[in-house]
């Protein structure tokens, strides 16, 4: 272990960034039980819809997730708070939050981006999409025990 601490830190003094696998590192990030757990970014005008409020209050229990340790942002990306998982609502949103997101959290937490919830509760097909882009989430919940 310190023949690899020396080396990082000789790499470290030549310029050489060192990326680790985010693999590697998954289960140990965030583990501290009382942190958000999963950061849901929504525009101000989703956040007043009625399906948006239909995903909030089911979107814990479809994940496994204490309703407590999911936190809502209003669209505002400046000061995105540390998780170890990312929903953003929309692609427009998408963009701005992937652009404010440090490159360390982005390896380290799964991010997730699915259509507005306007749209997700249109259909049969549309709710499928919208479980599609939750199941990486579901997935690192179950293992990592974010309850």
């Amino acid at each position: 272990m310190l023949a690899e601490a020396h080396r990082r830190e000789l790499l470290s003094a030549m310029g050489v960034d060192v990326f680790v696998l985010r693999a590697a590192s998954a289960a140990t990030v965030h583990a501290d039980a009382n942190a958000d757990w999963l950061v849901v970014a929504a525009s101000a005008e989703t956040q007043k819809s009625t399906q948006c409020a239909q995903l909030r209050k089911t979107l814990p229990t479809m994940l496994g997730i204490p309703s407590e340790r999911v936190r809502w942002m209003a669209g505002e990306t400046n000061d995105i708070p540390d998780a170890a998982a990312y929903l953003v609502l929309g692609a427009a949103l998408a963009r701005e939050f992937g652009a404010n997101l440090p490159a360390v959290r982005q390896q380290s937490a799964v991010i997730a981006v699915a259509d507005e919830p306007a749209a997700s509760f249109t259909g049969a097909m549309a709710k499928r999409a919208l479980w599609q882009s939750l199941k990486p989430i579901a997935r690192r919940a179950r293992e990592v025990g974010a309850w």
